[in-house]
């Protein structure tokens, strides 16, 4: 008799160990989805200072962030040895593309060796609508204190070069809508 309980019991725990389980990986598998650009980039109050950065590109040339000053745009951060960036790279290119040469974001390979080996994995991976931009994830780190620095990440920066929305992980840049969103924040930001 005293068996039978045992054995109940080792089922019941048994049971609800893999049930809690299967709630922590479905949990897991819904934060590794690419997260849509609306509601995730809906510009939120100004946090943090405006940010100063030093972007590298290959041959020497550099621009420093501030040139975006007066505008809203978007911070694109990746890194060339990332799996989820590569997975997305793909479609930030014809997103990139879709919105034409006066698209507002602003990809920076950080981590990642400096511009050449940027420049050398964009075109082997035939991503022509992405600048070889790089820049010293130390510097950016700093600006972003006690938050990690996650790859990729998208950071939506208003015209006065102030945080104002984040997201972590992949974005969804290849849904149907996603242009027609992004234009939508970006103007709401231009008010």
């Amino acid at each position: 008799m005293k068996q039978k309980q045992i054995d109940r019991r080792t089922l019941l725990s048994g049971g609800l160990s893999l049930a809690a389980a299967a709630s922590l990986r479905n949990s897991a598998r819904a934060e590794d989805r690419p997260k849509p650009i609306v509601p995730s980039l809906e510009p939120g109050t100004a946090r943090l200072a405006p940010l100063e950065l030093k972007l590298q590109r290959p041959e020497g040339g550099s621009r420093a962030l501030s040139a975006w000053r007066g505008t809203p745009f978007v911070l694109h951060v990746w890194a060339t040895w990332c799996a989820p960036c590569k997975h997305e790279l793909p479609q930030l290119d014809a997103f990139m593309k879709a919105l034409g040469d006066d698209s507002p974001i602003v990809p920076v390979a950080m981590a990642s060796h400096g511009p050449d080996a940027v420049a050398a994995f964009l075109k082997a991976q035939n991503l022509t609508h992405i600048d070889p931009w790089s820049a010293d994830a130390h510097e950016f780190q700093s600006w972003l204190g006690d938050k990690p620095l996650s790859f990729p990440s998208t950071y939506l920066i208003d015209a006065e070069g102030r945080l104002r929305a984040v997201i972590e992980g992949e974005t969804d840049w290849g849904a149907p809508e996603s242009v027609a969103q992004f234009r939508k924040v970006i103007a709401a930001l231009k008010k």
